[in-house]
Formats: structure tokens, C-alpha cells, sequence
């Protein structure tokens, strides 16, 4: 798999949990979750893995 692909699977990953992370801050803020803390902990951890690699592959570019 080439450096191009994996760089597009990263991107599309940080917009699919962008989109995720954003609907559960609104079940947040109404109430609607109550393990809200703990996923939203979560997906920022799988995002700084996935912007951490997406910065390790354009700096190996460099």
C-alpha cells in the first residue's frame, strides 16, 4: 500500500470520527448519553493515533 493510500484511509478516518464525535457532543449536551466522558475520550485518542501517523508519513516525504 503506498504512502497516497495510506494517507487517504487516515483522512477519511479522521472525518468518519469527526462526524462521530460531534453527534455524541450533542447527546452530551442534551443528556442523552451517559457514557458520553468515556467515548469521547476515546475517539480523541484514535484521532491523535491517526493524525500522529498521517504526520509521521509527510514528514518521511520530506
Amino acid at each position: 500500500m503506498s504512502r497516497n493510500q495510506i494517507l487517504r484511509i487516515c483522512d477519511n478516518l479522521i472525518d468518519q470520527l469527526t462526524v462521530l464525535k460531534g453527534f455524541i457532543q450533542l447527546d452530551k449536551m442534551n443528556n442523552k448519553i451517559d457514557h458520553s466522558i468515556v467515548i469521547l475520550h476515546e475517539i480523541d485518542y484514535m484521532e491523535r493515533i491517526v493524525t500522529e501517523l498521517v504526520n509521521q508519513l509527510i514528514a518521511d516525504d520530506e
